[in-house]
């Protein structure tokens, strides 16, 4: 009789008897695999008030048409198990009753659930074989890839609810689904990686392995940052790569400042954080996120994660993960509000006057009086063509509205942002950043709008206008011009980001929350 064991990610037959030929292949598994012998097999387990299982498997080699059988009795405990560290869950470990073929028979909470024998469940590719009667006997049949495979019996004696028995046979030449197996405990290595020990294309597939990251997820924008902002922070990120393949299952942009604190990675004038993170089946088998959260944790750095975003499905896995490994490690974690972000529901909307609608009756008509008053003075409003040509003016009108206060100052710290846009300008995918400038005869270009798109939101980030043209209200008309654009577009959000300026809740704003994790050292 041969079986199969979990061996570092691979399926090998281990021969626990003379029948396989030694020229059996063998094969990598993954979770779609099927390994192939041609055996018959048939298995009894049963289980007694001290949790100890009583296994009687009959095997019988089908090659040549001739049956050689072999029959073995076994009693094995309730915390051993042929597939030591394959499972990961934190319950008691299972004992499988191993017959050459993958369907796993146990006296663990697979088959029998303790304390609780009137519910049940076994989770298998087959379909679930469950209990819901401490008396009932269910046997079925399942067909995997059209070949006829299994037939499976389970039994729980009401009147001794410790005593039960599970009964299955595997016939026609599949011996083992690896799905029907616990998924084997790869080991995740986690390192200090700077950007750029993180290619392109794998950024890029981990990035579209979550459809709710925003674009300042994008590698450009932390290539810019890094390339402007160098001096004023380290890059002390982390990534997880699989130890056996070295792929990278998750990548946590990180910065140490000055202060000794580290950050979210890149978030210095940048709205919202960055997690990326391989895709996980449930929150409970999260071992990327747990690992990432495990090295941060054990650096013993005072932590500032700043601009999470609850939307974001990786964020909200990084959040637990760090909660968790900080309670296991004695550290307190504060999870709070940083700021609001407001933004605009567009699901459903198709006109920019059916979203003017929903608003109160008095900013109704304040925004047409004054996108009226704009057209009779002749305003025009484009996208710009040449995001490279037009970065100058931009930063003038940034200046000219925001002074000393705004971004681009006459300082070091001022040069570095002026970098920084001119590298992002210069690398962003196409159609991820657009620029609207307006336009009239008598002040010439006196208003500009900075966006960032994405699959999800189009996010009004930054904007600057001259203050002798304030009559023409330029941040109304940026703003209408841009949620025309969203709709048009049928993007579900229009996003002012964070900050909680009045005219965005007069534009019929609502807030979402930036959210703030930190952990003391």
């Amino acid at each position: 009789m041969c079986s199969v064991k979990w061996r570092g990610g691979t399926c090998s037959y281990q021969e626990l008897c003379d029948r396989r030929p030694t020229s059996q292949p063998r094969r990598l598994c993954d979770q779609q695999g099927v390994i192939k012998s041609p055996l018959m097999h048939t298995a009894l387990v049963r289980w007694d008030r001290d949790e100890r299982c009583l296994e009687w498997r009959v095997a019988c080699d089908m090659r040549d048409g001739r049956a050689q059988c072999r029959t073995e009795l076994s009693r094995e405990t309730w915390n051993t198990t042929v597939f030591q560290g394959a499972d990961r869950r934190t319950e008691p470990t299972l004992v499988w009753a191993e017959c050459g073929g993958g369907t796993q028979a146990s006296c663990g909470d697979r088959f029998w659930s303790r304390g609780d024998p009137q519910s049940t469940t076994r989770l298998a590719e087959e379909g679930p074989l469950a209990v819901t009667d401490a008396a009932a006997r269910r046997r079925e049949e399942f067909d995997h890839r059209g070949e006829r495979a299994q037939h499976e019996a389970l039994h729980v004696w009401a009147d001794r609810p410790h005593h039960g028995s599970v009964a299955y046979g595997t016939y026609g030449g599949c011996s083992a689904y690896d799905t029907s197996m616990p998924t084997p405990a790869r080991t995740i290595a986690i390192s200090a990686t700077p950007l750029t020990g993180v290619s392109a294309a794998e950024w890029e597939r981990l990035l579209a392995a979550n459809p709710t990251a925003t674009a300042f997820s994008d590698r450009a924008v932390h290539a810019a940052w890094w390339s402007a902002h160098s001096d004023t922070a380290e890059d002390v990120s982390l990534a997880a790569r699989d130890a056996a393949s070295n792929e990278l299952l998750g990548y946590l942009p990180l910065m140490k400042r000055p202060d000794g604190v580290v950050y979210s990675g890149a978030t210095f004038h940048i709205d919202y954080a960055t997690v990326l993170l391989a895709q996980t089946s449930s929150e409970k088998e999260d071992d990327v996120a747990a690992a990432l959260a495990g090295a941060l944790i054990d650096t013993n750095a005072p932590l500032n994660l700043l601009r999470l975003r609850n939307e974001d499905a990786t964020h909200a896995r990084m959040i637990s993960a760090i909660k968790r490994a900080a309670q296991a490690n004695h550290r307190t974690a504060t999870f709070g509000i940083e700021e609001p972000a407001p933004f605009i529901d567009l699901v459903g909307i198709s006109t920019f006057d059916e979203h003017l609608e929903r608003l109160d009756k008095k900013e109704r008509h304040e925004i047409r009086r004054k996108l009226r008053r704009a057209e009779v003075a002749g305003v025009q409003i484009s996208e710009s063509k040449d995001l490279n040509a037009d970065l100058p003016e931009f930063i003038r009108l940034h200046r000219a509205r925001w002074g000393e206060g705004g971004l681009f100052t006459a300082t070091d710290k001022g040069a570095s942002e002026e970098r920084f846009m001119r590298e992002i300008f210069s690398t962003a995918p196409a159609g991820m950043i657009t620029l609207l400038l307006a336009r009239n005869e008598e002040f010439g270009t006196f208003a500009a709008g900075l966006f960032l798109r994405d699959a999800n939101a189009l996010r009004y980030w930054n904007a600057g206008g001259d203050i002798s043209a304030r009559a023409l209200s330029p941040g109304v008309l940026l703003f209408a011009h841009g949620l025309t654009m969203a709709i048009s577009e049928k993007l579900p959000r229009f996003d002012f980001l964070r900050g909680n300026e009045a005219y965005k809740y007069e534009c019929g704003a609502v807030d979402a929350q930036v959210m703030q994790l930190q952990v003391p050292a």
